[in-house]
């Protein structure tokens, strides 16, 4: 190994025990952040002209990690270690002073709060890479990093206290009604005479970024970023395939190595003004083949039919990532695709005239039950015009802020019966309305099993009369739950074989299971 007095090099951990000095060997927990910054040339063009990326080593093990420039001559790469033991590393560059550059790392265990990133399991479930369960229970606000910064602090205190462990968010700025129609903070490239100039990130928009999609992760919440948007008034979503690629690689190299982070190519990748002009399949393949830590993939659709969806059986996407309340497909499409199922936009909370934006707290909380027992999982979002600001019309799901809506306590109190069922071994079953099939989701009866030790069934209506077939010897424990006022209203012991229910009230579930 060899010290360097010419150049400053630094290296953080994020969230991990630290020595006081900075030298060439450090510690790291597993699949936290190796970050290493160095001083290089500021002057010309560094973003588009230098080449900087670092070639990792462990035992038989070799990745290469992109770096990028932050602004002021000042270089970073990060790397998130997936295995125990000394990493070592050596840079590789395009610029003498970038190059050549030794050093070393020990990667230790990881603390009882990083549980590593999230993965796809058991085909059409999620779990953490440590095995922990993960049940994703999602919100979404859209441009809540190119607002104020006093509402972006304000959406990172509603955020510590809500139910949610991931949020849609989008890397641009967004144009759109509602109170939409607003300046981002500061612009994500240099921005002169109504112009922007994509050889010129503006580095103080990214670091924001980093800066809160690091606190998302020390709350436990998935950074669900999308890359791309149709709602532009600034031309992000027209750069051309030449700065498509720069900027997706740029995001690579910037926040791959953060483990919150998953990547959603497009919000609403159909609607027309961008269907055509962006090379989807291309960037897709591009993440899959580019990202050294392999995060999440998924795009997005607009139309809610499925000759709008994006063909979600493609390698490159790792989870169908679906615009619907079609919960009553839920199973055609898990079989389709093979991969976990997110409706990532079943319709909002809130009291904007737009058939989308208007869902009562019942309504919203029970879209969650609807979701989850058909074996999606469901996204959240709120409407209402909020109290986070004085100056410009705030809603939670476009800027964040505060959330107005009610029906958060009922989406706490789902995802705490989720969490204590063992979903990942639970297949779901939908029983429609007698003598039809119906397009209205409120008419059908939802069961989620694990046949022989454990059922969850749900309906938005009451008088539905549930029937199952509780397999093997002797008895279940049956519990009657109101999911709106969060209270089980009968308990009893039943026994196995034939069991008849008869729902008397709005938003019943069942929850049956072998006695503990």
């Amino acid at each position: 190994m060899r010290f360097l007095f010419l150049l400053s090099l630094i290296v953080f951990s994020f969230g991990s025990c630290r020595s006081q000095t900075f030298t060439s060997s450090d510690i790291v927990e597993k699949w936290d952040i190796f970050e290493l910054e160095l001083k290089g040339p500021s002057s010309g063009n560094p973003y588009l002209d230098v080449e900087f990326k670092v070639k990792f080593n462990h035992q038989d093990k070799s990745i290469t990690i992109p770096g990028f420039y932050d602004g002021d001559g000042v270089y970073r790469v990060r790397f998130s270690p997936d295995l125990l033991g000394v990493w070592t590393y050596q840079t590789v560059s395009n610029v003498s002073q970038l190059t050549g550059i030794e050093g070393d790392f020990e990667c230790v265990a990881p603390k009882a709060n990083n549980h590593g990133p999230v993965q796809a399991v058991n085909t059409h479930y999620l779990q953490y890479a440590d095995g922990t369960p993960f049940y994703a229970v999602g919100t979404t606000a859209y441009q809540w990093t190119s607002v104020k910064q006093r509402i972006q602090e304000k959406t990172i205190e509603t955020l510590a206290i809500s139910p949610f462990n991931k949020i849609r968010m989008c890397v641009f700025p967004k144009w759109y009604i509602y109170g939409n129609e607003t300046q981002p903070w500061v612009f994500p490239f240099q921005f002169t005479d109504e112009r922007n100039d994509y050889t010129k990130p503006n580095f103080e928009f990214f670091q924001n970024l980093d800066k809160r999609i690091k606190q998302l992760l020390d709350m436990g919440i998935e950074a669900d970023l999308i890359l791309f948007h149709p709602y532009d008034h600034w031309g992000y979503s027209q750069m051309g395939e030449e700065f498509n690629k720069k900027y997706v690689r740029y995001m690579i190299a910037r926040l791959s190595a953060y483990r919150n982070v998953w990547w959603s190519l497009a919000n609403e990748w159909d609607v027309p003004e961008i269907k055509e002009s962006i090379d989807w399949q291309g960037l897709g393949e591009l993440i899959q083949k580019e990202d050294p830590h392999q995060r999440l993939r998924g795009i997005h659709n607009w139309y809610d039919t499925e000759d709008h969806f994006y063909d979600h059986t493609q390698q490159w996407i790792t989870h169908a990532s679906i615009q619907s309340a079609r919960f009553f497909q839920a199973i055609e499409w898990r079989e389709r695709y093979g991969k976990p199922l997110l409706f990532d936009e079943m319709r909002y909370e809130g009291d904007v005239p737009s058939g989308w934006g208007n869902l009562t707290a019942e309504e919203m909380t029970g879209y969650f039950w609807m979701a989850g027992l058909s074996g999606g999982f469901g996204t959240h979002g709120d409407t209402f015009h909020n109290d986070s600001d004085t100056e410009t019309e705030v809603r939670w799901w476009a800027k964040g802020g505060t959330i107005m809506g009610k029906s958060l306590e009922g989406i706490a109190f789902f995802r705490n019966l989720m969490e204590e069922a063992p979903v990942i071994e639970m297949e779901p079953t939908l029983i429609s309305p007698p003598g039809e099939v119906s397009t209205n989701v409120k008419k059908y009866i939802y069961i989620f099993s694990k046949p022989g030790d454990y059922y969850l069934a749900y309906t938005y209506e009451p008088g539905k009369k549930i029937n199952l077939q509780l397999e093997g010897e002797g008895f279940y424990q049956l519990e009657v739950i109101d999911t709106w006022n969060m209270k089980v209203v009968e308990s009893n012991k039943i026994k196995s074989g034939p069991f008849e229910f008869e729902t008397k009230t709005p938003y019943t579930l069942l929850r049956i299971q072998r006695p503990k």
